[in-house]
C-alpha cells in the first residue's frame, strides 16, 4: 500500500501593497511523492499577476519569494537568487500572442536579489521590488514584468514550471482620489454660438454649464437657423490647475444633441493650447467623468463638440466640471 503523501505548502505575498501589509494566496496542489524537493515561486501558479497601481501615489512594493515543496521541511538553509529577465517576458508575448512591453527599468527599484529558506522553514523572507508609477510609465497601458528564479544552492531541483512570475502592471487612477475644482472663480470667456432665446428657464446661453443648476443648459443656435457643428466653448479657472480630468452632466431632458465625442484643448495663456484627447460621451442624463489622455498645468479649457447623440447639428449640455 503507497504511504499517504503530505501535501505542504506556504501561501507568499502578490499584490501590490503599500508598506504596512500585502494580500496572500494559495498555489494549486500537486501529488508530491517521499523524496521530491523542489524549488518554486508561489505566484507563478497564477499567471499573469494583475497589478494595478494608482499614480496618486510615488511607490507601490511587488512582493514575491520563493518556497520548498517537498516531503516536509528544508533539512538545510537553501538560498535561493533571482533575477528579472527580458527574454522571460519575450517568451510569454510569444506564447500567448500578446506585446506587453517590459516595465521600464528606471521606474522599479530592484535591490533584494537573493534570500534564504532557512532549515526547517519551506520559504523565503517576502521581497519587494519598489515600483515608482510616475517614472516613464503611460496610465493605463500594461507592462509586463518577469521575476524568475537564477539559481538555487544545495543541488536542490526547481520546479521547472514554476520559476517565473509574470506580473501585468497597469498604472491606473481613481476618480476618489482627486476632488472636484472649486468653481467659484470660473467664466464662460467664449463661445462659438449659443441661444437666448431658450429664456430664463431653461438658460441657452454658455454660462449656464457652470451656474450648478442641472436644470439649465446651454444651447447652440436654432432661432433663425441652427448653427452646424463643431461648437466650441472656452471656460477660464480663473487660475492655474494640474488639470487631471473633466465631468459632464447632460441636459436633463431625453431630446437628442447631446454631446457624443468632444475635443478637449488646454491653455494657460489663451493663446498656446495643447490637445488633452477626445472623449466619447455616453447618452444619458448623469454625470460623466473622464480622465485626460495627458495631464497639464492650465488655466483655460476649450471644448469642442465634435458630434453628437442623434447626429443633429445642435447640441446642448448642462454642467461641466474638472478635477
Amino acid at each position: 500500500m503507497n504511504t499517504k503523501i503530505i501535501i505542504k505548502y506556504l501561501f507568499i505575498a502578490l499584490a501590490i501593497v503599500t508598506s504596512s501589509g500585502c494580500e496572500q494566496i494559495d498555489i494549486p496542489k500537486e501529488d508530491l511523492t517521499p523524496g521530491y524537493d523542489r524549488i518554486y515561486m508561489a505566484a507563478a501558479a497564477r499567471n499573469p499577476n494583475a497589478v494595478k497601481i494608482k499614480m496618486a501615489d510615488s511607490v507601490y512594493h511587488i512582493t514575491y519569494g520563493a518556497s520548498f515543496g517537498g516531503y516536509g521541511k528544508a533539512n538545510q538553509d537553501i538560498e535561493v537568487t533571482f533575477e528579472i529577465d527580458p527574454s522571460k517576458a519575450d517568451l510569454f508575448n510569444v506564447k500567448n500572442g500578446t506585446s506587453y512591453p517590459l516595465l521600464p527599468q528606471d521606474s522599479y527599484e530592484f535591490s533584494q536579489t537573493s534570500a534564504l529558506i532557512k532549515k526547517g522553514t519551506i520559504s523565503t523572507e517576502p521581497l519587494n521590488v519598489k515600483v515608482n508609477p510616475f517614472e516613464k510609465l503611460e496610465l493605463f497601458k500594461q507592462y509586463i514584468l518577469p521575476i524568475t528564479i537564477k539559481s538555487v544552492s544545495s543541488g536542490i531541483a526547481l520546479n521547472e514550471s514554476l520559476t517565473t512570475a509574470y506580473y501585468l502592471v497597469q498604472p491606473s487612477l481613481d476618480f476618489a482620489d482627486f476632488p472636484d475644482f472649486n468653481r467659484s472663480k470660473w467664466s464662460v470667456v467664449d463661445v462659438s454660438t449659443e441661444e437666448p432665446a431658450e429664456g430664463e428657464v431653461n438658460g441657452g446661453l454658455g454660462i449656464h454649464i457652470i451656474d450648478n443648476k442641472t436644470s439649465t443648459f446651454w444651447h447652440s443656435k436654432w432661432d433663425g437657423g441652427e448653427a452646424p457643428l463643431p461648437h466650441w466653448f472656452i471656460v477660464d479657472m480663473g487660475e492655474s490647475h494640474l488639470l487631471r480630468g473633466l465631468s459632464f452632466i447632460g441636459r436633463q431632458s431625453s431630446n437628442n444633441g447631446k454631446p457624443a465625442s468632444v475635443k478637449v484643448e488646454t491653455s494657460i495663456d489663451r493663446t498656446s493650447w495643447k490637445e488633452a484627447g477626445v472623449l466619447n460621451l455616453q447618452n444619458t442624463n448623469s454625470q460623466q467623468k473622464f480622465f485626460l489622455s495627458s495631464f497639464n498645468e492650465s488655466r483655460y479649457i476649450r471644448i469642442t463638440i465634435l458630434s453628437t447623440h442623434g447626429n443633429t447639428r445642435y447640441s446642448h449640455l448642462a454642467e461641466l466640471g474638472a478635477f
